[in-house]
């Protein structure tokens, strides 16, 4: 969207581009070893404890192409423009809280700051959490966030499925409280499934008692102005994780997947192949040692028109060693800059 762009920063180029744009920053998510200062243009800042593979800090920074207003409401840091909104939060867990009730407060302060606000659509979700594939109170800690997100879903009167389920991601951070921030449009985005996987929402009870409330990917804006959200995807066929322990095996299918849900929005109107188009990506890698093997896949399948971030983190399956998420579109129009106040 010509409202919304993308870039991966690292501290000096984040000063100069809030410098240049000012006013016009969405949203500041920042991974790795936290700067002194950190400039934020007074714009939402929330850190993930997640090492950096390739680096020591980088920011995932959102920028509007008009001036945004900031907002806070419920402990949602949020600024937003004529189309999007943008919010960010963590969500603690104190002792003898079990995640679900964590999640479903999180989701259920989403829920409100969007409705409150008018944007309802919601499209896409990044979740960060520590220990997500231990056991808590006899479940795995993903499977209970899965039920905490299942239910606020359905306290608010928002069905689960085709229609209504955002592109998502949740990873495992090193430590600290569940971390989360969004993006929500007025205008509802098209949700995009993969043929090559059961959708997450019909997932069978092996993977938890709630299967987990995402699409595919989720494709907003209109024309060359489009962005296709692509939630985390791994080595995973039918609702199966494939190629156990082989981390080569698994990135090839994984970029197998994420080549099918660029294909499928194709009958979108998207065409990533044709058009000038860019992919911004986030790949975690449960090993560090496989940077190097999983890059050069990255990069042979994509090419110039990838952009890649390689973080460390815990995958919502023990057995997968790695996920990948994205974002793609043509290239990211640079905001308009305000002129400096004299």
């Amino acid at each position: 969207m010509a409202s919304l762009a993308l870039s991966y920063l690292n501290p000096g180029e984040l000063a100069a581009h809030i410098a240049h744009y000012p006013g016009q920053v969405l949203g500041i998510a920042g991974f790795g070893r936290k700067p002194p200062a950190a400039p934020t243009a007074d714009s939402p800042l929330i850190w993930v404890d997640m090492p950096v593979l390739d680096a020591d800090t980088v920011f995932e920074v959102w920028t509007s192409g008009t001036p945004v207003v900031r907002a806070s409401e419920a402990g949602i840091e949020s600024t937003r423009n004529a189309e999007v909104l943008y919010g960010c939060f963590e969500a603690p867990q104190p002792p003898g809280e079990s995640i679900e009730s964590a999640t479903f407060r999180a989701y259920t302060k989403i829920f409100d700051c969007l409705n409150s606000a008018g944007y309802p659509h919601l499209w896409r979700v990044w979740h960060y959490f520590p220990h997500i594939n231990t056991t808590e109170n006899g479940l795995e800690r993903y499977h209970g966030f899965n039920v905490g997100r299942h239910d606020a879903f359905v306290a608010k009167g928002r069905m689960i499925g085709e229609q209504n389920a955002p592109a998502a991601c949740a990873l495992g951070s090193r430590s600290g409280p569940i971390v989360i921030y969004f993006l929500a449009g007025r205008q509802a985005g098209i949700p995009i499934e993969n043929p090559r996987q059961t959708s997450a929402y019909h997932y069978p009870e092996q993977y938890g008692p709630r299967s987990p409330a995402f699409a595919r990917a989720m494709l907003v804006g209109a024309g060359r102005d489009q962005k296709l959200f692509i939630s985390g995807t791994a080595s995973i066929v039918g609702h199966a994780t494939r190629h156990t322990g082989d981390v080569a095996e698994q990135t090839r299918e994984t970029l197998a997947n994420i080549r099918a849900l660029l294909t499928q929005a194709k009958s979108a109107g998207f065409d990533a192949f044709t058009q000038d188009h860019r992919l911004f990506l986030k790949v975690y890698l449960h090993q560090p040692d496989s940077l190097s093997l999983v890059r050069a896949q990255v990069a042979a399948e994509f090419g110039a028109m990838q952009q890649a971030v390689y973080l460390q983190a815990d995958v919502c399956r023990a057995d997968l060693l790695l996920e990948i998420e994205g974002v793609c579109g043509s290239p990211n129009p640079s905001p308009v800059p305000l002129k400096a106040s004299t």
